[in-house]
C-alpha cells in the first residue's frame, strides 16, 4: 500500500493572519480568496459570512449563490448594503439563475478569483459546519507547498457522527488510493485551499458534489500532492442540518464517478497532459524483494487496518479476474500494469493469477464458454447445438470464441468479487487474532507481534 505524504500542522487561534497577502515560498506571493458556494442556507449564511470577514480581512470573499429559493437572496441583499461596493470592497457576490450544482459555484468563483489576481482559492461550506479559525492550519501548509491542495480532515472520532458517514468518507479514501495512490483521510472535507494556477488548468467533467471528488483525482494525476490538515468535526443532529444530499441520486452519481475514473486510470498512461508538476517517485530496488521486511508489507502484514485489509483484497480480486479472462500469454504483463496503474500490490496480483496454470486452462476455458452460451442462448452449449453450427471462421466465434470472451468477463468479474469478499474476511480474522489482549499472549508472541508492527 502506497504511504501517505499528508502533512499535518498545528492549528492557530483565530484572528487576522500575515501570511494571507504574501510568502517567501515561492517567487510569486500568494494571495488568497474565499470562496463560498451557497444553495438553501440563508439561515447560516450571514454568520458565517461575518466570520470569515472577521477573521479574514486580507482576503476577499466570494458567496456564489447558486440559484437558491429560500431566504438567500434576502440574506446577500443586506450584507451588499452592509459592506460598501467597490474596487476594494471585501465581499464579491455572484448568481446563478438556476441550480447549478457546487462544482459548477466552485469554478464560477475560481474563475473570479483568478480575474481578481488571487493565486489561490480556500473553500469552506456555507452551513456553519466549519471553523473558520481551522482555516488557518490549512494556510501554514499551503505556505510551505502553494503548489499543492490542501484538505481539512475531519476529526470524526472525536465526535457523534453517525457509522454510515464514517463508512462513506473510508469508502472515499480507498477509491482515492486506488485511483491516484494518495491515502487521502478525508476526501469529502469542503474546507479547501485549491491553488489556482493548476486548478483551472485542469479539466472537469462533473459540476456537482462529486466534483469534489473529481477534482481530488485530478490534481493528483497531475503530479500534485493532495495535502490534509487536522480540523474539528461539527456534526449537527437531523432536524438542525439542512442537506441537499439525495441518497439514491447522489450514490449513483459517485459509483459512476469512481467507475470512470478507475477505467480511465488503467487505460490511460497519462490522464493529465495539462498539467504536470515535476515530482521524485520512489523506486523500489530489486534488492529488496529478498528481504522478508518487504514481503511482510507487500502480504498486508505490517497494517493491521480496514484499508490495508481493502487493498490487498482489491489485488487478490484483480487477479483473480485477470486470470479468468481469455486472455492467455499476455495475463502476466496486464496483470503488473493494472497493478501499477491501480496502485495496488503487484507480488499478491501475480500470485491471483497463478489459478490459470495450464491444468486449470480447460476448466475454466469450459466455464467460460458454458456461461456465454448460456447468455447468449439462454441454454448451455450441448453437442446437439454444437451439430448445427458450421466449421468455419464465423460458425467457430458465433460457437466458441464469442461466448468464451463474453463468458470470461462474466465469470471474471463474479470470480473477481468473491475473491475480495473471501480475502476480505480471512484477513479480518487473522488481524482479530494478531490484536488480541497481552496478557494472553506469550511475551515471544508479543515480540513477534510487535516487530511485525
Amino acid at each position: 500500500m502506497a504511504n501517505s505524504e499528508n502533512i499535518y500542522a498545528p492549528g492557530t487561534d483565530g484572528g487576522s493572519h500575515p501570511a494571507l497577502a504574501s510568502s517567501a515560498a515561492g517567487p510569486e506571493p500568494i494571495s488568497y480568496a474565499v470562496i463560498i458556494p451557497v444553495y438553501n442556507h440563508g439561515g447560516t449564511l450571514a454568520k458565517v459570512i461575518d466570520e470569515v470577514l472577521a477573521k479574514l480581512p486580507e482576503a476577499t470573499v466570494f458567496v456564489v449563490n447558486d440559484g437558491s429559493t429560500d431566504s438567500t437572496t434576502t440574506v446577500l441583499q443586506g450584507l451588499e448594503s452592509q459592506y460598501p461596493s467597490g474596487p476594494t470592497c471585501p465581499l464579491c457576490i455572484l448568481h446563478h439563475r438556476q441550480n447549478q450544482g457546487k462544482g459548477a459555484a466552485l469554478l464560477t468563483g475560481f474563475a473570479a478569483a483568478h480575474r481578481a489576481g488571487c493565486t489561490h482559492a480556500i473553500t469552506i461550506d456555507s452551513d456553519g459546519q466549519h471553523l473558520v479559525s481551522d482555516i488557518f492550519r490549512l494556510i501554514q501548509i499551503s505556505q510551505l507547498f502553494p503548489d499543492d491542495l490542501i484538505i481539512g480532515d475531519r476529526q470524526m472520532d472525536f465526535a457523534d457522527v453517525p457509522k454510515r458517514s464514517k463508512r462513506g468518507r473510508d469508502m472515499s479514501r480507498f477509491w482515492m488510493l486506488l485511483q491516484t495512490g494518495q491515502d487521502v483521510p478525508d476526501t469529502q472535507c469542503g474546507l479547501r485551499i485549491y491553488p489556482l494556477k493548476h486548478t483551472l488548468t485542469l479539466t472537469h467533467i462533473f459540476r456537482r458534489f462529486d466534483f469534489e471528488t473529481e477534482t481530488l483525482v485530478r490534481h493528483a494525476w497531475a503530479g500534485l500532492q493532495v495535502r490534509s490538515a487536522p480540523i474539528t468535526c461539527i456534526y449537527f443532529t437531523a432536524e438542525n442540518r439542512i442537506t441537499h444530499f439525495r441518497p439514491l441520486r447522489d450514490t449513483l452519481r459517485g459509483v459512476r464517478l469512481n467507475v470512470m475514473l478507475t477505467t480511465w486510470r488503467i487505460i490511460n498512461p497519462m490522464p493529465c497532459r495539462k498539467c504536470r508538476v515535476s515530482h521524485a517517485i520512489p523506486k523500489v530496488s530489486w534488492r529488496s524483494w529478498s528481504s522478508w521486511r518487504f514481503w511482510k508489507r507487500q502480504l498486508g502484514l505490517s497494517q493491521c487496518d480496514a484499508l490495508a485489509d481493502a487493498m490487498l483484497s482489491t489485488a487478490v480480486g484483480v487477479g483473480v479476474l485477470i486470470a479468468v479472462l481469455p486472455l492467455y500469454g499476455i495475463q502476466t504483463v496486464l496483470a503488473i500494469y493494472t497493478a501499477r496503474r491501480l496502485h495496488i500490490n503487484i507480488p499478491v496480483t501475480l500470485l491471483a493469477t497463478q489459478i490459470s496454470l495450464p491444468p486449470f486452462i480447460p476448466l475454466l476455458i469450459f466455464m467460460n464458454i458454458q456461461i456465454g452460451t448460456l447468455i447468449l442462448h439462454d441454454r448451455f452449449l450441448s453437442p446437439e447445438f454444437m451439430d448445427h453450427q458450421q466449421l468455419s471462421w464465423h460458425g467457430i466465434f458465433a460457437t466458441y470464441l464469442g461466448p468464451m470472451m463474453l463468458g470470461g468477463l462474466a465469470c471474471g468479474l463474479a470470480l473477481g468479487t468473491a475473491a475480495v469478499l473471501i480475502t476480505r474476511a480471512l484477513l479480518g480474522r487473522m488481524h482479530r487474532k494478531l490484536t488480541v489482549a497481552p496478557a494472553a499472549v506469550p511475551l515471544e508472541s508479543l515480540a513477534v507481534h510487535a516487530e511485525m508492527q
